[in-house]
């Protein structure tokens, strides 16, 4: 049973875009950092969702996937706003973040695999390195930016 916690406050506007953008970066550095998405490769790989190939032919589109992956990591912050902090507060920020982080991997796999821009879903090594990059590297780091104090 979901145990809702009205009582708590949620957080700013500003504190959910800017956990959204930090988290972002810090999973983005591991990834460029461990060569698991080396620069500029894994921006214009995110542009090619939005644009297909034409994202691998100009430098230009490397800000176009920078700017999209902020953007969908302050989704996904706002996501767990609403529904870890609402649904599950009474679960430890550090819980909820590898629960988080195992969701978020999971809804960008289907993203990737919707739009065709994946053969499959990951497996071995390629899944373990997915899973410590979404838990370790954007799932904690949001709830513990984002957890309550009170």
């Amino acid at each position: 049973m979901l145990v809702t916690s009205p009582s708590l406050q949620s957080p700013s506007t500003g504190k959910i875009v800017t956990t959204g953008i930090v988290a972002g970066i810090i999973v983005d550095l591991f990834l460029i950092l461990s060569h698991a998405a080396p620069f500029p490769g894994i921006y214009q790989f995110i542009a090619s969702g939005l644009v297909g190939t034409a994202a691998f032919t100009s430098s230009g589109y490397i800000y176009l996937g920078l700017l999209l992956h902020l953007a969908i990591s302050v989704i996904w912050a706002y996501i767990y706003v609403w529904i870890f902090q609402r649904y599950l507060a009474s679960v430890p920020w550090y819980g909820n973040g590898v629960l988080f982080g195992v969701i978020v991997m999971l809804g960008m796999q289907v993203v990737l695999l919707t739009k065709h821009l994946e053969p499959g879903f990951p497996g071995g090594g390629a899944l373990i390195g997915l899973l410590v990059a979404h838990i370790v590297f954007f799932g904690l780091p949001v709830a513990y930016l984002l957890r309550s104090r009170g």
